[in-house]
């Protein structure tokens, strides 16, 4: 059947229905692993999530890279798609801002009627949560170089860049587990804990699922998929990559700085 529209109707796919399926499961497993420290729901969960969102992934490369079907309206709906996901991620990302405040300009006589809750040691700002602070910066820095070295053509250049923004993230996560390890408190000691676990980890997470969307732009690379006039994947990545920096800058100032 001939199209009137420059838009390109996808084929029926079961990938979304079961990427759902799969994330609602993770959060239950993540939740029955908090709460009874079993893992098999958690890790079953996680598996189905990966390998279906691997599946949906490969339809969506193969619609754009071998069949042609992402025109210029197509990519100009995956941006506007990506930049409302991202705004509906600062909004997730305000609450738990706003949490935090209210907490710690309203401070309950349970906890001593202090912030941070008697007992409570937080970190120092000026170690692990700085250092992670230039590792973020660093890795918008080189992702950039990444974007603008793609642009003109350069492509070792934009590669070894790409690497280093994959190894900056991963040290990123590397340091925040070491200071989860260290931590004097744990998630349930007080209202201070669980949001500083709730907002870190959150952030982690999305440190985790950025690093792992610029990992498959570095395998795309390395395959010469990645062209100046095909680039929206990796575009929506370095934005999200951005955001992601820029959540850690706010979470370093009043979870770390202004909070203690």
């Amino acid at each position: 059947m001939k199209k009137y529209n420059p838009f390109h109707l996808v084929e029926l796919s079961v990938w979304p229905i079961l990427t759902s399926f799969s994330f609602l499961s993770f959060a239950l497993g993540v939740i029955i692993m908090v709460r009874s420290f079993y893992c098999t729901p958690f890790l079953l969960s996680l598996f189905f999530l990966l390998v279906s969102s691997f599946l949906w992934g490969r339809d969506v490369h193969r619609e754009g890279c071998y069949e042609g079907q992402h025109n210029f309206q197509v990519t100009v709906g995956f941006k506007v798609g990506m930049i409302l996901f991202i705004l509906s991620e600062c909004f997730f990302f305000l609450g738990m801002f706003w949490g935090y405040l209210h907490l710690a300009e309203s401070p309950a006589l349970e906890m001593g009627g202090v912030w941070p809750p008697v007992g409570v040691s937080p970190f120092d700002p000026k170690g692990i949560p700085f250092l992670n602070t230039v590792l973020l910066v660093s890795s918008g820095v080189s992702v950039t170089w990444t974007h603008h070295a793609m642009e003109n053509g350069e492509f070792k250049a934009s590669l070894v860049s790409l690497v280093v923004t994959v190894v900056l993230g991963s040290v990123f996560t590397m340091f925040q587990l070491i200071e989860y390890y260290v931590a004097s408190f744990t998630f349930s000691c007080s209202c201070y804990s669980s949001v500083y676990f709730m907002g870190t980890g959150f952030h982690g997470l999305h440190v985790l699922i950025g690093s792992a969307l610029l990992m498959i732009c570095l395998f795309r690379f390395s395959f010469m998929t990645i062209s100046p006039n095909h680039s929206v994947g990796f575009e929506c990545s370095v934005w999200y990559w951005h955001f992601v920096d820029i959540v850690w800058f706010c979470l370093y100032l009043i979870f770390y700085w202004w909070g203690v």
